[in-house]
Order: structure tokens, then sequence, then C-alpha cells
């Protein structure tokens, strides 16, 4: 993630974290994190890059996930950077028979370090705007 430009950098991270928790690949989400991250969100918080990586498998319960990464925000900081980054997270299960799709119109917040030759999450946190759950046709 190497980039001369730091925000392409910063919206690929972006997209890498919505990657890898999507491929379910946790090591690859366990190197966009610093050792000491945080990331919280509604009725939960982790306090190092293992729990980060701990409790994100929570996300193993859905069936799938496709979590889009929309418009973005940074304001730079040297070394450091605030990124406001808003979304749309899927979420495919099955509850009494039925495939449904849980949507939510999201935004995250995140301050993020330059961190031995890239980017990576200091601290992230998720606001949910919105959510939808609807039955899934097709």
């Amino acid at each position: 993630m190497t980039d001369s430009n730091p925000r392409h950098a910063l919206y690929e991270l972006a997209c890498r974290y919505a990657q890898a928790v999507d491929r379910r690949d946790w090591p690859r989400l366990t190197a966009l994190f610093t050792p000491d991250a945080q990331l919280a969100g509604p009725g939960f918080r982790f306090d190092d890059r293992d729990a980060i990586v701990t409790g994100m498998r929570v996300i193993e319960r859905y069936e799938a996930t496709q979590h889009h990464v929309h418009n973005q925000l940074v304001t730079l900081d040297g070394g450091a950077a605030d990124v406001e980054t808003y979304g749309v997270a899927c979420h495919v299960y099955v509850r009494d028979g039925v495939k449904r799709k849980l949507d939510w119109g999201l935004r995250y917040r995140d301050r993020c370090v330059f961190d031995g030759g890239t980017w990576r999450f200091a601290a992230r946190t998720l606001h949910v705007d919105w959510s939808q759950d609807l039955p899934l046709e097709g």
C-alpha cells in the first residue's frame, strides 16, 4: 500500500478493510491496524489489534457480506490523518428458513497513521446512520 498520494492510499486502506472482512481474511485484516489500535461501534469496543480481529469474527454468522466504500474526507496532519468514510454494509443471513439481507448506512471515523511504510488504522469508530432488514429474493 505504498502510495505517494496519501488520500488515495487512505481510500485504498478503507477498501482493503472491506475486502478483508468480506473474504474473512483475518491475517490481512490484522495488517491494516496498528498493534494498539481501537475499534468501536454500537455496543462494542476492542482495545488492540488482536481483540479487533477476534471480535470481527462475529461476522462469520452471516452467509455473506459486502461492504461498499463510498465518499471519503481526509484531513492530513503530517504522518497522521483524520478520515471519515461513508458506506453501506450488506449482510445476508437466514431466519426462519427465509434468506434475508440486513443493510446498514454507515460512517467510519478513523485516525490513521503512516506506520512502517504504509497507512494503518490507529482508531476506527463505526456509526450506523440507518438500517433495513428485508427478505432477499433472487
